[in-house]
């Protein structure tokens, strides 16, 4: 026999069985760590597509669907209001307001003297939240914030103040959702990551495309009789080619909803309602 060869085909075998059981390894570590892949091979794509974005958490979120509506305001809600002329409209579902002394607001609203009317001077200031700047209307949108995360793009819940050529509020517009109630508890939801995959699955980024921000809150989309239904989505603020667009995602079921919003030069009023119409 042999030896010299018979020991050859051993070390062969042996180093191909090493192999072998290298590849199952490697491959089980993987399929042990699915997200560390999908981020490494969504990183690549957007890479490859020159699409940036911000950091971003791999671990899944939590929230509920509910419903809510918007409710009115009695004189009793402003009466303790100072240093302005209030009006109600819209069946009291509306304040409209006329500053008597014009406030610096800062282009996120963060002033000091601004924070302090927020708090003091407009009706459950504390429950509202920076949303965006607008340079050419001249305005500064905050959002109501419900389950402590803000709700998207609706007139329902939102405070918009007109500002002058100083960047100082002379007026604002509020509304006012009231008490929510739960359709379904709190869930585990998405990630912010495993959203801005499935933006990018969709089709929904360009290349060269900037991911400026995500956002978690709360969408509608469905009127009922007992109000709105809320579901909670990923919103992603969008910029390509000087345009601004925001991309939603619902945090449960992974649909994806193209908030278009392009910046143009208009008045408040017509922003305002360009915002309703974009849904």
């Amino acid at each position: 026999m042999d030896w010299r060869k018979t020991q050859m085909i051993f070390i062969v075998t042996l180093l191909i069985l090493n192999v072998f059981l290298a590849v199952i390894f490697f491959n089980k570590q993987l399929s042990d760590d699915p997200d560390t892949l999908g981020n490494e091979t969504l990183e690549e794509r957007l890479k490859a597509d020159n699409i940036s974005h911000p950091d971003l958490s791999s671990k899944p979120t939590s929230g509920a669907i509910f419903t809510t509506e918007q409710a009115a305001f009695t004189t009793k809600d402003v009466s303790d209001l100072t240093g302005q002329a209030i009006t109600l409209k819209d069946n009291n579902k509306q304040i409209y307001s006329v500053l008597q002394t014009p406030i610096k607001a800062g282009k996120k609203g963060n002033n000091p003297d601004f924070q302090k009317f927020m708090e003091s001077d407009v009706y459950r200031g504390e429950s509202y939240e920076f949303w965006n700047y607008d340079k050419d209307a001249r305005t500064l949108t905050f959002n109501q914030l419900i389950n402590n995360n803000m709700v998207l793009f609706d007139e329902a819940g939102q405070i918009i103040f007109y500002l002058d050529k100083d960047d100082r509020v002379i007026s604002y517009e509020q509304t006012w959702m009231s008490k929510q109630d739960d359709l379904k508890d709190k869930t585990n939801l998405m990630s912010s990551t495993d959203a801005l995959e499935a933006v990018y699955q969709h089709g929904e980024l360009k290349q060269d495309s900037d991911v400026v921000s995500a956002t978690f809150g709360y969408y509608t989309t469905v009127q009922l009789p007992s109000g709105n239904v809320y579901f909670p989505v990923w919103c992603f603020e969008v910029k390509h080619s000087g345009e601004t667009s925001y991309v939603l995602v619902n945090a449960k079921d992974e649909q994806v909803i193209n908030q278009s919003e392009n910046k143009t030069t208009t008045e408040p009023t017509t922003e305002l309602s360009s915002r309703q119409k974009a849904k």
